[in-house]
């Protein structure tokens, strides 16, 4: 008995583990106010495992686990894992209400040791374990190839670890399923005297000793119809524009594939309705074959096939903007030139073909500084370089006949000289300088100029040029500035650095 004004009250001396039932009452003089009811169970004295460890969904990586709580209170459950045969244990920790979990990452055909604890506060109790098999990685990748009125052909990527022999199955309604098996080696399995116009369903499983791995599967339908008339039309030396005709049956889409001068095979995906495509980047003079499927869900039909010559260029792999422009004239664009003249390192440019007789090539050179491509353009010092700029209406530029940045080992030094120009000659004073840059300074002075004028460039002590600066500010010597021209507090709004071979002659009309 407690007095009436109390809203709490201690029991003691329990039986631990116990149901207790509570029943509250209220006195007023002699008589029983309404009573209330509830129960509680004390505490164990030691915490209780959860039991019944069940595994389900086991699949290649993953698996369901499940288990019973205890009747004790818990905070929550910790589920480990690890390889059977011994390996660094993962560990998960969820609810004190929650009864499942699934592991993800497992490594296929593997055996591993699970574990489930309850955990209250700092206290775990005694694990409850568990072993599990995850299943054998099987095919995957399973496609129906060469799709004609009454034949398939089955392809499949074969699972990393080799199986025994593969179980085919191929089904349709009404038609007694076909079963049959492969080697172990194969990646193919021919289907034929197949029905016009019907569904099929396809399963493919490895056999590994007496376990199966994972099933692949897939549908197709017999009877549908290639695409027709595969043209190669308006063919240049890097372009060419294939077309053809739509199937009366419009696919889910098409894979168009072509030989690359390599010999590897390159493959385009298409989307639905799409009836012709521009193949970009191709070698002058090069023979090509192409070859179009249509696609239906995860069938392929037999390919329709057509062939081209490029035509040719008098420098097929030009090595900067000036032997691209010797290939002709044309406006300032997008291209593709060659390290070196090396056709196996290409590098995509645009070339200014229009300022001081054109062959220019424009900027990227700051962005690819730290890479392997415009070092290799420069080193061996036959470039010229000319900066534009422009502010409003006004506009001047600075050209230096000799330019040349050393190797990354070199830290990207800059040589320059030979100024002409309108624009004051402001990069002399860079000469010399390596390249760097706030995270990557190799002068080592007391303040890093990279971190002072917030740019990336070859500074000195630290500039009369800086072209990689903040564009916009004109505080603290930090934005995109040219002294000679318009000093420290003025950041140029448009800048343009850009390279052509000093041996460079403008084409005279008609050359």
């Amino acid at each position: 008995m407690v007095p009436g004004v109390r809203r709490s009250a201690m029991l003691r001396d329990l039986r631990p583990g116990t149901l207790y039932s509570l029943t509250l009452y209220g006195l007023r003089g002699p008589h029983k106010a309404d009573s209330i009811q509830g129960t509680a169970r004390t505490l164990s004295p030691v915490l209780e495992s959860p039991r019944d460890l069940q595994f389900s969904d086991i699949g290649e990586t993953s698996a369901k686990v499940k288990w019973v709580p205890p009747t004790s209170r818990v905070d929550s459950f910790k589920i480990s894992y690890q390889l059977a045969d011994g390996g660094e244990p993962q560990s998960v920790q969820v609810d004190g209400r929650t009864q499942t979990q699934i592991l993800q990452g497992l490594i296929p055909d593997t055996r591993y040791e699970v574990t489930v604890v309850s955990v209250r506060g700092f206290e775990e109790s005694e694990p409850l374990t568990g072993f599990l098999t995850t299943v054998p990685d099987g095919p995957t990748q399973l496609r129906a190839l060469n799709l004609t009125d009454g034949s398939a052909l089955l392809h499949w990527k074969p699972p990393h670890k080799p199986v025994d022999k593969y179980d085919v199955e191929v089904e349709s309604p009404g038609a007694p399923p076909l079963q049959a098996s492969a080697p172990g080696s194969a990646v193919d399995y021919p289907l034929t005297d197949l029905a016009l116009d019907t569904n099929y369903t396809a399963t493919v499983r490895g056999l590994r000793g007496p376990n199966f791995t994972s099933p692949a599967s897939i549908t197709f339908t017999t009877g549908l119809k290639p695409p027709q008339d595969l043209e190669a039309k308006e063919v240049t030396p890097r372009t060419a524009l294939l077309t053809w005709t739509e199937p009366e049956v419009p696919p889910t889409g098409y894979l168009l594939s072509f030989d690359t001068p390599g010999g590897q095979i390159q493959e385009i995906l298409l989307p639905a309705g799409t009836t012709s495509h521009r193949l970009l980047r191709l070698f002058p003079s090069t023979f090509y074959s192409a070859q179009l499927r249509a696609i239906w869900g995860e069938s392929l039909t037999p390919p329709v096939l057509t062939s081209f010559t490029t035509g040719g260029l008098r420098i097929p792999f030009p090595r900067d903007c000036g032997e691209e422009l010797k290939n002709g004239p044309s406006a300032s664009k997008t291209t593709t030139i060659f390290l070196n003249g090396n056709r196996e390192r290409p590098l995509d440019v645009f070339c200014d073909m229009e300022t001081d007789g054109g062959g220019w090539l424009v900027d990227g050179l700051l962005e690819r500084l730290g890479g392997s491509s415009e070092p290799h353009l420069t080193q061996a010092g036959d470039y010229s370089m000319r900066v534009d700029l422009r502010a409003g209406k006004e506009a001047v530029f600075a050209q230096y006949d000799f330019f040349r940045v050393d190797s990354a080992k070199e830290n990207y030094r800059l040589h320059l000289e030979g100024y002409r120009g309108t624009a004051g000659d402001s990069m002399s004073y860079h000469s010399g300088s390596v390249f760097s840059a706030r995270d990557r300074d190799p002068n080592n002075l007391l303040i890093s100029c990279a971190v002072s004028y917030r740019g990336a460039w070859w500074y000195r002590n630290c500039h009369y040029a800086n072209l990689n600066g903040l564009y916009g500010s004109t505080v603290d010597h930090q934005g995109v500035s040219w002294y000679h021209w318009k000093g420290f507090e003025f950041s140029v709004p448009f800048t343009e650095m850009k390279l052509r071979p000093r041996n460079f002659q403008v084409p005279t009309r008609g050359t």
